[in-house]
């Protein structure tokens, strides 16, 4: 077992929210870009929604292998690796207007964001255990909510000052201090948490056959791929639909979509707080996907103070299930640390490719339709289905027995 006392978890439970905190940022900043980007290097929407939709693409990819990698790296360089291509990516990002530059720093930073991503609950899975790594869990995945609404409220206004190629450098650079810190202080714990015995000879034990032979992988797989598409279709395409309809600047409208994650930050460790309490998973995750997809549709169709709750259903929508739901993979029978990554690997893979296709389907309804807001109704109906995928799962939480 993990010695409780040494301090060298926290740090390591601080880089990884660091890097949680920088990688949403990174990617939640092309949403106040986009109509700038369309009008500075001349392509459509749906073009400039790429350098979106390619994060989510190339980072479920990347997850999936994830796994492959930090069993020959080890978590530890794994997520070194992971923050560092991150920053490299966003750095070339913005060294040149060039759109096939700026798309190839974007598959960069999405390669090392797909590397790091499953090491979030590895990491933690590590160093802690119990309700320790249901709260850290939630606490780290607040990070992305406090990196998204970072990314959106000052983008924009950081863009007016040095414009949007040298606001990408800035956050390139922000995030490759982070990597520093990483190379300099991560370490790996001599012993895992799960067998008492060096990670290095359990780890080879699961392979990725049979964690795709577990129904829990695909249910998981499919319930997370609602927030992740709506994730990046609220930021990318509301505050364009709001410009659009409601004559306010992207500014205004980037800073109303930014107040999702203001919810969604104390979301993430309410629902870890409320989990360890109640001891049970299923009910938050179906109640999740009722929240994520009536916010959805509500911020489309409702005007005034009814949108802005609409806002922040979706933002405690996009939040509150994670720490429970990234630690039911750690709950399973017999989860290693690198196994529960391999998992987490795998529905991130699968989430993400919903992600991938959800601008471009927005994209392509909008050139239809003659309107973004098709687009934002269709993946507010699809929202729901984290609600109904858990209905599947078997109860995995503490509490279970009596459920």
């Amino acid at each position: 077992m993990i010695n409780d006392s040494d301090p060298r978890r926290w740090v390591m439970a601080i880089i990884v929210y660091l890097g949680a905190v920088i990688l949403a940022v990174i990617w939640n900043a092309i949403g106040p870009m986009m109509l700038t980007i369309t009008n500075e290097l001349e392509i459509s929407f749906a073009k400039a929604g790429l350098l979106s939709g390619i994060v989510a693409l190339v980072l479920g990819i990347f997850a999936f292998v994830s796994g492959t990698v930090s069993g020959a790296l080890g978590i530890k360089n794994t997520t070194c690796l992971g923050i560092t291509l991150m920053s490299v990516g966003c750095m070339i990002s913005g060294y040149t207007a060039d759109y096939n530059i700026v798309l190839l720093g974007r598959v960069i930073f999405s390669v090392g964001a797909g590397l790091f991503f499953p090491m979030l609950g590895a990491v933690i899975m590590q160093w802690f255990e119990g309700n320790e790594l249901l709260i850290l869990n939630s606490i780290n995945f607040s990070g992305t909510a406090v990196g998204g609404a970072l990314g959106l409220a000052i983008t924009a206004p950081i863009m007016r000052l040095v414009g949007w190629q040298d606001t990408l450098l800035i956050y390139g650079g922000t995030c490759g201090v982070v990597a520093l810190l990483a190379v300099l202080c991560m370490r790996d714990p001599l012993l895992s948490l799960s067998t008492g015995t060096d990670d290095s000879v359990t780890r080879d034990k699961f392979e990725l056959g049979d964690i795709l032979k577990r129904k829990e992988t695909w249910l998981l797989a499919l319930a997370f791929s609602a927030p992740v598409a709506i994730s990046v279709v609220m930021p990318l395409s509301l505050p364009a639909y709001y410009v659009q309809t409601k004559g306010i600047t992207i500014t205004t409208a980037s800073g109303l979509v930014s107040t999702v994650y203001l919810f969604g930050i104390p979301a993430a460790i309410a629902g870890g707080l409320l989990g360890v309490k109640a001891g049970v998973r299923k009910p938050f995750l179906i109640v999740n996907g009722l929240m994520l997809g009536c916010g959805m549709l509500g911020a489309v169709f409702l005007e005034g103070f009814l949108m802005r709750m609409c806002l922040g259903l979706i933002g405690i929508g996009l939040l509150f299930y994670t720490g429970i739901f990234f630690t039911i993979p750690m709950e399973l029978d017999g989860m290693t640390p690198h196994a529960a990554g391999m998992m987490i690997g795998v529905i991130t893979f699968v989430g993400m490719q919903f992600g991938f296709t959800a601008p471009l389907v927005v994209g392509w309804l909008e050139v239809a339709t003659g309107t973004l807001k098709t687009g934002l109704i269709a993946y507010g109906c699809f929202g729901f289905l984290m609600a109904i995928c858990p209905v599947f799962l078997k109860e995995t939480g503490p509490a279970r027995k009596m459920v």
